[in-house]
Parts: C-alpha cells; sequence; structure tokens
C-alpha cells in the first residue's frame, strides 16, 4: 500500500493486544478497546504517519551511528506514532499533552513495547504555547493534528514559534492541519464535552503558520494531502457521520482500505478535490490535510 497502511495497522493492533494482555482494561475501556479495535484512528492519518516517519529516517541516517541519538520531542500527536518512532530507531522522545487523560492511559500501553525498542519514551505534560523545554533542545519536533485545535485568537501561531525555539539550529519542524478550500472554526458540544478545531485555507495557513516563522527558517516543504473524489468516498463519509462513535471503532479495521482507496497527495499548497463541512463538526466531513516541514536556521 502507497502509505505502509498494513504495517501501521499492523504494528498498531499487535502494541493494543499486546497492552491487553498485560494490562487488561487498567488503561480505561475505551483507551483499550480502542488500542485492539481502532490502533489508527482514522483513514486520513497513514500518509501523516508515512511523511513524517520519513523526516525521521532521513535525519537517523544523515546523523550516522557515532552521534548521540535524535532528541524528538511530539506535541500532543498520536501517542501510537511515538511508540512506532522508538520502536524503530536510536531515538529519545519526550511525547507531551496539555491533559494527563490524553497522556496517562498511554504509559500502561508503552511498557510492554519498551523492551524491544530501540528507543526511549519520557511522558510529560506540556502546553505548546509555552513550552518549557530550553532554546535548541531538540533535533526534531512535530505536532500531528494538534495545533488547530489550540483556541484563541493566535493560539496556533504561538504553538508553531515556540516549537521552532526549542529546535537546535538546522533542526527540522513538521506540523499537519486540516485543510479545505474555505477558512472555518468548528465547535460542538460544551463543557467536558467542547470539540473545536480549525480548518485551514491557504491564507490562514499564511497567517497563522508560515508568516509566524519568518526569518527563522531556512527551507520549508508542503504537501497537501487530498481524497480522490468517488462515490465510495462519499458513501464511506455519510457512514462515518450516521453511526455511533463506538460502533466505527469496531469498524476501524476499515481504515488501511480506505486509506489506500481515497488518500492521494500532492506537492505544495493545492486546494483539495473534494471537501464538505461547515461551522458545527461531524464524523461525516470530508476535507484534506496540510504537512508543512521547515528547518531551523543555522544561526537563529
Amino acid at each position: 500500500m502507497k502509505y505502509r497502511e498494513g504495517g501501521y495497522y499492523r504494528f498498531g493492533l499487535a502494541a493494543g493486544l499486546s497492552s491487553f494482555v498485560r494490562n487488561g482494561f487498567s488503561p480505561g475501556f475505551r483507551v483499550s478497546a480502542s488500542a485492539v479495535l481502532q490502533p489508527i484512528n482514522s483513514y486520513t492519518r497513514f500518509p501523516e504517519f508515512h511523511f513524517m516517519e520519513r523526516e525521521v529516517a532521513a535525519l537517523v541516517e544523515d546523523r550516522g551511528a557515532d552521534r548521540p541519538p535524535l532528541r524528538i520531542l511530539d506535541v500532543g500527536s498520536p501517542k501510537l506514532f511515538g511508540f512506532i518512532l522508538a520502536r524503530r530507531y536510536d531515538i529519545d522522545l519526550t511525547t507531551t499533552d496539555i491533559n494527563p487523560l490524553n497522556l496517562d492511559p498511554y504509559v500502561p500501553l508503552w511498557a510492554p513495547l519498551r523492551r524491544r525498542a530501540r528507543g526511549r519514551v519520557r511522558f510529560e505534560l506540556r502546553d505548546a504555547r509555552r513550552l518549557s523545554d530550553p532554546d535548541g533542545s531538540y533535533d526534531f519536533v512535530y505536532a500531528m493534528s494538534v495545533v488547530e485545535h489550540i483556541e484563541g485568537t493566535a493560539g496556533d501561531a504561538a504553538a508553531v514559534r515556540e516549537m521552532v525555539r526549542v529546535l537546535k539550529p538546522g533542526g527540522r519542524l513538521a506540523v499537519s492541519v486540516p485543510f479545505g478550500p474555505v477558512f472555518k472554526e468548528q465547535r460542538t458540544g460544551r463543557g467536558d464535552l467542547r470539540f473545536f478545531q480549525r480548518i485551514y485555507d491557504p491564507c490562514s495557513v499564511e497567517k497563522h503558520i508560515r508568516e509566524p516563522l519568518q526569518g527563522q527558517i531556512d527551507w520549508e516543504n508542503l504537501r497537501t494531502i487530498d481524497r480522490r473524489p468517488s462515490f465510495a468516498l462519499r458513501a464511506y463519509h455519510r457512514l462515518r457521520g450516521g453511526l455511533p462513535e463506538s460502533l466505527m471503532t469496531a469498524l476501524g479495521g476499515l481504515n488501511p482500505l480506505a486509506s489506500a482507496a481515497f488518500n492521494r497527495d500532492r506537492r505544495g499548497m493545492v486546494e483539495p478535490r473534494i471537501a464538505a463541512y461547515g461551522g458545527f463538526h461531524r464524523f461525516g466531513d470530508i476535507y484534506g490535510d496540510l504537512i508543512f516541514t521547515a528547518r531551523k536556521k543555522a544561526g537563529a
């Protein structure tokens, strides 16, 4: 498959089963069940996993065997991706989240993987807008579908600036965000069930992500992850929007097949060929993703 869907899914399934054998439902019923039934939580994730791992693999290869392991910071991303990196590469990974409810359940999931992993993982609470790390701490910093959820007029821009601040000169940044033809701020629910995200358009990518980094980077690359227009795509999203989330979790085995059928990538920032979303978030929404990769200037 184009985005190595089979490999990522098999790793996630094996990790979920290993954790369940060792921990049962102690991480929480929802986390334990999802880890087995839906290890990759959406078909849209696979290209993000694929392209961000390629960045890490290139850095590891360039570094050579006689230098210390890469220091990597994950800012609130899906924890399984960090586990994949630490399993395959000799790295020191700090995986973070602002909410302990999104971090603590994954500590026991990592435990059965640690013994066979090449890298190391630490779990820490962080606010992406005010990272506690000193300047120039990391070789690679990534945020996979995270900054769009940071509320505030400039919450996303503040987070991107902080991520570059903690990069070493020459270090790499990778950020992915939802991407469509029209900028939208989506809100759903209230209290503990609140949901917020931005879907970016080209103008808002410039304003919220690229402009805050002016003068700090000397190279960048953009890649649009698009969905292949088809009746099957619309039917799949109609299914996602019509079924309860718990039932969609049980159908998580469809995600690798859906990724292979629907996901396509194009170089640059290109308007998606198909999109259907509004100001109210629905599981049936259709939009693309943008992966932004940059290198910090040597003197920044």
